[in-house]
Protein backbone atom coordinates (compact mmCIF):
# COMPACT_ATOMS: atom_id res chain seq x y z
CA UNK A 1 0.00 0.00 0.00
CA UNK A 2 1.42 3.38 -0.96
CA UNK A 3 2.02 6.14 1.57
CA UNK A 4 -0.75 8.31 0.07
CA UNK A 5 -3.32 5.49 0.35
CA UNK A 6 -2.16 4.71 3.88
CA UNK A 7 -2.51 8.36 4.86
CA UNK A 8 -6.03 8.61 3.36
CA UNK A 9 -7.09 5.53 5.33
CA UNK A 10 -5.50 6.95 8.50
CA UNK A 11 -7.21 10.33 8.02
CA UNK A 12 -10.55 8.68 7.22
CA UNK A 13 -10.37 6.47 10.29
CA UNK A 14 -9.36 9.28 12.60
CA UNK A 15 -11.93 11.77 11.37
CA UNK A 16 -14.77 9.22 11.44
CA UNK A 17 -14.05 7.69 14.86
CA UNK A 18 -15.62 9.26 17.97
CA UNK A 19 -12.84 10.12 20.41
CA UNK A 20 -12.29 12.44 23.32
CA UNK A 21 -12.31 16.18 22.66
CA UNK A 22 -8.69 16.49 23.79
CA UNK A 23 -7.28 13.78 21.50
CA UNK A 24 -5.16 14.99 18.60
CA UNK A 25 -5.03 13.53 15.09
CA UNK A 26 -2.07 11.24 14.40
CA UNK A 27 1.16 13.18 13.81
CA UNK A 28 1.29 11.92 10.22
CA UNK A 29 -2.16 13.41 9.53
CA UNK A 30 -1.23 16.72 11.16
CA UNK A 31 1.96 16.95 9.10
CA UNK A 32 0.07 16.18 5.89
CA UNK A 33 -2.56 18.90 6.46
CA UNK A 34 -0.03 21.51 7.63
CA UNK A 35 2.26 20.71 4.69
CA UNK A 36 -0.58 21.11 2.19
CA UNK A 37 -1.52 24.51 3.59
CA UNK A 38 2.12 25.61 3.79
CA UNK A 39 2.84 24.56 0.19
CA UNK A 40 0.01 26.83 -0.94
CA UNK A 41 1.17 29.67 1.34
CA UNK A 42 4.76 29.36 0.08
CA UNK A 43 3.74 29.73 -3.58
CA UNK A 44 1.05 32.33 -3.21
CA UNK A 45 -2.04 31.95 -5.34
CA UNK A 46 -5.01 33.67 -6.87
CA UNK A 47 -8.11 33.77 -4.65
CA UNK A 48 -10.90 34.66 -7.04
CA UNK A 49 -9.63 37.77 -8.81
CA UNK A 50 -7.19 38.73 -6.03
CA UNK A 51 -3.56 37.70 -6.29
CA UNK A 52 -2.27 36.63 -2.86
CA UNK A 53 1.43 36.97 -2.11
CA UNK A 54 3.28 34.11 -0.46
CA UNK A 55 2.73 33.94 3.29
CA UNK A 56 4.84 32.62 6.14
CA UNK A 57 4.36 28.98 7.15
CA UNK A 58 1.62 28.12 9.59
CA UNK A 59 1.97 25.76 12.58
CA UNK A 60 -0.44 23.29 14.17
CA UNK A 61 -1.93 24.41 17.46
CA UNK A 62 -3.62 21.89 19.77
CA UNK A 63 -6.00 24.48 21.26
CA UNK A 64 -7.17 25.51 17.78
CA UNK A 65 -7.72 21.82 17.03
CA UNK A 66 -9.91 21.59 20.16
CA UNK A 67 -11.93 24.67 19.18
CA UNK A 68 -12.40 23.30 15.65
CA UNK A 69 -13.40 19.89 17.00
CA UNK A 70 -15.88 21.42 19.43
CA UNK A 71 -17.61 23.42 16.68
CA UNK A 72 -17.63 20.43 14.29
CA UNK A 73 -19.15 18.23 17.01
CA UNK A 74 -21.86 20.83 17.68
CA UNK A 75 -22.73 21.14 13.99
CA UNK A 76 -22.92 17.35 13.68
CA UNK A 77 -25.01 16.92 16.83
CA UNK A 78 -27.54 19.59 15.84
CA UNK A 79 -27.29 19.08 12.07
CA UNK A 80 -26.59 22.69 11.13
CA UNK A 81 -23.88 24.46 9.17
CA UNK A 82 -22.72 27.91 10.22
CA UNK A 83 -20.03 30.15 11.63
CA UNK A 84 -22.14 31.17 14.65
CA UNK A 85 -22.62 28.57 17.38
CA UNK A 86 -26.08 27.65 18.66
CA UNK A 87 -25.53 29.92 21.67
CA UNK A 88 -24.70 32.88 19.38
CA UNK A 89 -20.90 32.88 19.71
CA UNK A 90 -18.59 33.71 16.83
CA UNK A 91 -15.18 32.16 16.29
CA UNK A 92 -13.36 34.69 18.49
CA UNK A 93 -15.73 34.14 21.38
CA UNK A 94 -15.31 30.38 21.04
CA UNK A 95 -11.51 30.83 21.09
CA UNK A 96 -11.91 32.86 24.30
CA UNK A 97 -13.89 29.98 25.87
CA UNK A 98 -10.92 27.67 25.27
CA UNK A 99 -8.37 30.15 26.64
CA UNK A 100 -6.76 30.96 23.28
CA UNK A 101 -5.66 34.59 23.68
CA UNK A 102 -5.87 35.69 20.06
CA UNK A 103 -4.87 38.68 18.02
CA UNK A 104 -6.32 37.22 14.80
CA UNK A 105 -9.07 34.59 14.57
CA UNK A 106 -10.51 32.93 11.48
CA UNK A 107 -12.52 29.94 10.38
CA UNK A 108 -13.12 27.88 7.26
CA UNK A 109 -16.01 25.42 7.16
CA UNK A 110 -16.73 22.56 4.82
CA UNK A 111 -19.61 20.15 4.46
CA UNK A 112 -19.86 16.82 2.70
CA UNK A 113 -16.26 16.20 1.64
CA UNK A 114 -14.93 12.81 2.65
CA UNK A 115 -11.20 13.54 2.54
CA UNK A 116 -9.02 16.48 3.48
CA UNK A 117 -7.71 16.91 -0.07
CA UNK A 118 -11.32 17.40 -1.23
CA UNK A 119 -12.23 20.07 1.34
CA UNK A 120 -8.85 21.73 0.85
CA UNK A 121 -9.46 21.98 -2.91
CA UNK A 122 -12.92 23.43 -2.27
CA UNK A 123 -11.41 26.03 0.10
CA UNK A 124 -8.80 26.99 -2.52
CA UNK A 125 -11.54 27.44 -5.15
CA UNK A 126 -13.66 29.65 -2.88
CA UNK A 127 -12.28 33.22 -2.84
CA UNK A 128 -13.15 33.91 0.83
CA UNK A 129 -11.86 30.56 2.09
CA UNK A 130 -8.74 30.90 -0.04
CA UNK A 131 -8.02 34.35 1.41
CA UNK A 132 -8.27 32.84 4.89
CA UNK A 133 -5.79 30.10 3.91
CA UNK A 134 -3.43 32.83 2.67
CA UNK A 135 -4.02 35.43 5.41
CA UNK A 136 -0.52 36.71 6.25
CA UNK A 137 -1.43 37.44 9.88
CA UNK A 138 -2.38 33.85 10.69
CA UNK A 139 0.41 31.80 12.27
CA UNK A 140 -1.41 28.76 13.70
CA UNK A 141 -4.20 26.39 12.73
CA UNK A 142 -6.19 23.34 13.79
CA UNK A 143 -8.58 21.21 11.71
CA UNK A 144 -11.30 18.75 12.68
CA UNK A 145 -13.91 16.70 10.84
CA UNK A 146 -17.00 15.28 12.47
CA UNK A 147 -19.40 13.38 10.28
CA UNK A 148 -19.87 15.51 7.18
CA UNK A 149 -18.60 18.73 8.80
CA UNK A 150 -15.09 20.17 8.53
CA UNK A 151 -13.83 23.08 10.65
CA UNK A 152 -10.47 24.75 10.10
CA UNK A 153 -9.47 27.33 12.70
CA UNK A 154 -6.75 29.91 12.23
CA UNK A 155 -5.23 32.18 14.79
CA UNK A 156 -2.38 34.32 15.87
CA UNK A 157 -1.70 34.65 19.60
CA UNK A 158 -1.89 38.06 21.20
CA UNK A 159 1.60 39.60 21.44
CA UNK A 160 3.08 40.25 24.86
CA UNK A 161 2.30 43.70 26.28
CA UNK A 162 -1.04 43.82 24.41
CA UNK A 163 -4.44 43.20 25.86
CA UNK A 164 -8.02 43.09 24.63
CA UNK A 165 -10.33 45.95 25.35
CA UNK A 166 -13.63 44.64 24.06
CA UNK A 167 -12.85 43.74 20.47
CA UNK A 168 -10.17 46.43 20.17
CA UNK A 169 -6.52 45.81 20.96
CA UNK A 170 -4.36 48.20 22.91
CA UNK A 171 -0.66 48.14 23.68
CA UNK A 172 0.43 48.46 27.33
Amino acid sequence: MGNANRLFILLSFFFSTPILLSAQPPQEAIEYMVNQVNELRAKGCKCGSKRMKPAQPIRWNSTLYKTARSHALEMRKYNYFGHISRNGKDVGERFDDFGYDWQYAGENLGEGQEYFYEVFQDWIESPSHCRMLMHPGMTQMGISKQGKYWVQHFGKPMPKNYYKKGRVYTEN
